[in-house]
């Protein structure tokens, strides 16, 4: 296995970072970090409700949980799609191992359809604001990330089976 510890996936909302690195821990016998889910318990409110204080105010809460969970070892940590758009957070994942779960625009569109839980996505116009989202995110997750794998049309299983590959786990 290549010398790393942790292991970030990162992805537009959809992708299935969050399906993905809780199975891949039990995979790996590692443990799991979801960033939203240590969010919404650590300030016992919804993502919808952590975003009514403004988008940056989240931004900066999503950063300040990105670094509690900075030296912990073996920990697949899934992280807030919007994350990448933070200057700090960006820099910190930068010096990570980030696997970019690459999703096509219209398989997101369609896994979300009927999600209200993304903040960013309660508008009419869904998919013209998802594809600015998509569009703004794109370039910085593929420039963060080690490797990527394409989630259209796989498994939760097969998105692990590439990341163990990926990383030279048997």
């Amino acid at each position: 296995m290549e010398n790393t510890n942790q292991l970030y996936l990162i992805g537009m909302m959809g992708s299935g970072k969050s399906s993905t690195a809780k199975a891949l821990s039990l995979s790996l016998g590692w443990n799991f970090i979801d960033i939203d889910d240590e969010l919404t318990k650590s300030f016992d409110m919804t993502i919808n409700e952590l975003f009514l204080r403004g988008e940056e105010n989240f931004r900066k809460l999503e950063f300040a949980e990105l670094q509690k969970h900075i030296l912990q070892e073996n920990t697949v940590i899934a992280v807030g799609g919007g994350a990448v758009s933070h200057k700090d957070s960006y820099e910190l994942l930068s010096s990570k191992h980030c696997i970019y779960l690459k999703t096509s625009k219209n398989i997101l569109l369609d896994r979300l359809k009927d999600d209200n839980s993304r903040p960013l996505l309660n508008v009419q116009n869904k998919d013209e604001v998802f594809e600015e989202i998509m569009l703004k995110r794109e370039q910085k997750y593929e420039a963060l990330c080690k490797s990527e794998v394409i989630t259209d049309n796989q498994t939760i299983q097969d998105n692990c089976n590439q990341i163990m590959e990926i990383i030279n786990v048997q």
